[in-house]
């Protein structure tokens, strides 16, 4: 995904365009909701259309065609015009929400979710287009800022309101409710966009459009290797394996595979903390209810209290860079990560009845308020390392990595759970997938002192 560098517009309005923020705080707001509720109520999903064989599927088809649809949009935009642009994402994204709700079966269901993840990958590159081409430059700070806490309702109430409308009435009303929401929102946010000024690709931006499919279509390959009990399994996993370190090369900067000092290494520390705690994330739901017996409310409260504190920890990490300034990224980073990773292992270890239940709970706040700590001073750290003008491509490269390793994570253990037997030993073999994974961010804290390129 390739987010459009920040460029002054000169026809830009000198006050703030009210109309399309209040649409652009309404797209993120849904596109939010929607992912926080799902993996509430996927495990109702797979017991109700009997797909547990797919389970990983369900969330890695959506986060792997959002970063295919993020580039797509992206350019249709660029050539289009953003009117143009954000009315097919919309039009996209509810398509896939209405699939969803209708899926006779487990196979349409993953369906829906990646027409949903193809529209949503376009959404949110879509308030970062749009700011900086509409939005003066004084206002563009405060919008971001409250794109961002545009999360945190959903993220206290999203699991919760979604499990008691399962509860209540059925998993698929979660997916049709959003599409009379979204019949509100296309006005705001697309009329306020007609009659912007065209842009032309940049001739010196690299094609991205072949290599982000290529990518989106390697780690599907691998995914659906790590599921197959056949004898394409391995035949495919290694494909995918060869696909992705193929198409990563002009998407990322080289050496990052390898933790090369300096930015390399920064995007592979947020990937693979997004493998940890995102990717135990697509889970913890179903192993919560299936091996410590909790309702799907109790669950959703589990994912509301992490949301909540992954935005504390952001919010401490802005107080203790005004007051210690950037020289601490570092060191908080580092700390941050360490708490993601033993908080991860307390949840783990409490999910798995090794420990009590309540600490399932203290876990998840460790991890997830690390996470907001290190994740950002991260992504600000990574920042000073490119110039002003590499940003936006830098932008892209944050949210690719971090979906591309979400989506494995949670393909790997929705392999686990379709092949291994009994159910008790596929999750306790997952949790120890995620937390392997979340410990390479120690080793990738360690190299980022060096030269980012």
């Amino acid at each position: 995904m390739s987010v459009p560098s920040a460029r002054s517009s000169a026809s830009a309005p000198p006050h703030i365009p009210r109309a399309l923020s209040a649409g652009l705080l309404l797209v993120v707001l849904v596109v939010a909701f929607e992912s926080m509720a799902v993996g509430t109520v996927l495990p109702r999903v797979a017991d109700d259309l009997r797909g547990l064989a797919l389970y990983g599927w369900a969330s890695s088809a959506f986060l792997l065609s959002s970063l295919f649809g993020a580039v797509v949009f992206g350019t249709f935009s660029d050539r289009r015009g953003p009117a143009l642009g954000a009315a097919l994402c919309l039009a996209v994204f509810a398509l896939g929400l209405l699939v969803a709700g209708l899926a006779p079966s487990m196979f349409v269901f993953v369906l829906g979710r990646l027409v949903q993840g193809f529209g949503a990958g376009g959404l949110a590159a879509l308030p970062f287009a749009v700011i900086s081409t509409r939005f003066p430059e004084a206002s563009r700070a405060p919008m971001l800022a409250a794109l961002s806490g545009a999360w945190l309702l959903p993220a206290l109430v999203g699991p919760l309101i979604a499990s008691l409308i399962a509860d209540a009435w059925s998993w698929r009303v979660v997916f049709w409710g959003l599409t009379p929401v979204l019949a509100v929102v296309a006005p705001l946010c697309v009329l306020p966009l007609r009659g912007g000024e065209r842009r032309a690709p940049a001739s010196a931006d690299p094609p991205l459009l072949w290599p982000a499919l290529g990518l989106t279509l390697a780690a599907g390959a691998l995914v659906e290797g790590l599921r197959r009990p056949d004898a394409l399994a391995v035949p495919l996993a290694v494909l995918g394996m060869g696909g992705i370190l193929l198409a990563s090369r002009p998407l990322f900067p080289a050496g990052m595979w390898r933790l090369a000092p300096g930015l390399p290494a920064g995007l592979m520390l947020r990937g693979w903390a997004a493998f940890g705690l995102l990717g135990m994330n697509t889970f913890l739901p179903l192993a919560l209810h299936e091996l410590r017996g909790l309702s799907l409310t109790q669950a959703g409260w589990l994912l509301s209290v992490g949301g909540a504190t992954w935005t504390l920890g952001s919010w401490a990490q802005a107080a203790l860079e005004r007051r210690l300034g950037p020289a601490s990224r570092p060191a908080r980073i580092r700390l941050g990560m360490v708490g993601v990773c033993m908080g991860l292992l307390v949840t783990a270890l409490a999910v798995l009845g090794h420990l009590p239940l309540w600490a399932a709970y203290a876990g998840w706040i460790v991890a997830d308020f690390g996470m907001g700590v290190g994740y950002n001073s991260n992504s600000l750290l990574a920042l000073s390392s490119v110039r002003p003008e590499a940003s936006g491509r830098l932008s892209g490269q944050l949210a690719n990595i971090e979906v591309l390793m979400t989506a494995v994570a949670a393909g790997t253990a929705g392999a686990l759970l379709a092949r291994v037997q009994p159910l008790d030993r596929a999750f306790t073999l997952a949790f120890l997938v995620t937390l392997l994974g979340s410990l390479v961010t120690w080793a990738a804290a360690g190299r980022l002192r060096g030269r980012g390129g």
